[in-house]
This record gives structure tokens, C-alpha cells and sequence, in this order.
């Protein structure tokens, strides 16, 4: 015959320690295969890459998206946009006498023709910016006038002289105000989502002298400098 305890006492702990174990279960995370399927979704419609998820598992960056998801706190973007000024003038806004665009093809004297620059928008986001190496495979350096033809002939938009000019003053104004950081081109460089360099390949300026010529943006350690290559030295 099944002996049953009565005692008050035993039936409070046993209540107690069922209690114990509905909350555990409640609360504790019990991951079923229809919410993984959820969650794979979510992740897909998102974007999210393997890498992506395996990094959301480390360290407590888990823990922060879940501050959002309870409404706790609110995730900050950095804009990453700049207007672009008007016009991009060598002589008149930035280098100095002598210098213009070139104008016609690359073998001609870059004196005729129509200016050798791309089209860029009034408003750039920097942060859809692709900047790429072309190298082929198997080869360590590629010609600066056929870098700049890969460039020109790719899908991503090229940066010229208007994009220049307002990443430059960004940066000046940042600087002069304490807060460098806070430039497009210290944001971009921190995320590593571009190098030391940037060259300016939608633009082809013509020196004094008849070369043909590039703009680009250096990184030397205290900060952003200008300055522009040869496209026979890059």
C-alpha cells in the first residue's frame, strides 16, 4: 500500500520546491526547433551572415540588442553622408594656378574635349562607399592609368573632385573644433572600412606641366593630409 505524507510541513517544501522548478522552466531560455526556424528567418530577411551570428554570441553584444528589443535603449547610427559643394575648381578653390581638368582622352594633351571626371550626387553616403585594390590575381601591383580605367568601368560609385573637397573640409572643421573623430574620414578609417589611402580615380586632374594626375587622402599618423600622384608613379 502507497504511503502518502500528510505532514504539513513536507507538503509546504514539496509545493515550494515545485514552484522553484515551474519558474526555472518559465524563465530559463528553452530554444525549440520552431523558434530556431524563427530566429533563421529574421536572421535572412536581415542579411545576417554566419560570421554575423557568431559574433552576436560573444561577448555581450547579445546582451545590448536585447536592451533595444525590451525598449531599454535605442541604437545611435553615425551618419555617414556629406553635401557635396557645387563644383570642384583646381585653380580657384584648392590647388593653385596651372592646374585644371583634363579634358579629352588620356593621349591626348588634355587640353580639348570633355572634362575627364564622373558624375556625383549632391548628397554622398560614405558609408556605401566600395573602395578596391584591382589587383588581379597573382600580381602585387597594377598601373595607375589601368586602376583607374577598372575603377571607372566598375558597378561602385567613384569618388571625384566634389567628394574630395567635402571630406577634406569635414575633416578641416573637425579639427579645428577638437573632435576629429567625428569626421567622415576618421569614422570610416576607425571602422576599418577604409585604409590609409583613398585615392580620387573619378577625377583626372591636369598639372602644370601637362601630366595627368590624381588626387588622394593620406592617413600619417597625427591625422589627414592631401595630396595627388602621378598616375604613371601609382
Amino acid at each position: 500500500m502507497l504511503a502518502v505524507d500528510l505532514n504539513p510541513a513536507t507538503l509546504f517544501e514539496k509545493n515550494k520546491v515545485a514552484k522553484t522548478r515551474r519558474f526555472i522552466m518559465d524563465n530559463e531560455l528553452m530554444l525549440d526547433v520552431g523558434q530556431a526556424n524563427e530566429l533563421k528567418m529574421a536572421f535572412r530577411r536581415a542579411g545576417w551572415t554566419n560570421a554575423d551570428i557568431k559574433k552576436l554570441s560573444e561577448g555581450n553584444l547579445a546582451e545590448q540588442v536585447l536592451l533595444v528589443s525590451k525598449g531599454l535603449a535605442t541604437i545611435v547610427r553615425h551618419c555617414l553622408k556629406l553635401a557635396l559643394p557645387k563644383v570642384f575648381n583646381p585653380t580657384e578653390l584648392f590647388i593653385g594656378a596651372g592646374w585644371t581638368v583634363w579634358k579629352g582622352p588620356a593621349d591626348g594633351n588634355g587640353l580639348k574635349g570633355d572634362e575627364d571626371c564622373v558624375p556625383e550626387p549632391d548628397v554622398m553616403d560614405f558609408e556605401q562607399i566600395v573602395l578596391e585594390t584591382h589587383l588581379q590575381q597573382g600580381k602585387t601591383s597594377i598601373h595607375g592609368e589601368e586602376k583607374m580605367h577598372l575603377a571607372r568601368v566598375g558597378k561602385n560609385q567613384q569618388l571625384g573632385g566634389r567628394a574630395f573637397l567635402s571630406l577634406w573640409k569635414d575633416w578641416q572643421k573637425c579639427k579645428a573644433d577638437g573632435k576629429p573623430e567625428e569626421s567622415i574620414l576618421e569614422k570610416l578609417r576607425r571602422a576599418k572600412k577604409i585604409g590609409n589611402v583613398i585615392y580620387f580615380f573619378g577625377l583626372t586632374l591636369r598639372s602644370p606641366v601637362g601630366g595627368r594626375c590624381v588626387l588622394y587622402l593620406s592617413f600619417r599618423g597625427m591625422g589627414w593630409d592631401w595630396s595627388y600622384d602621378w598616375l604613371g608613379d601609382l
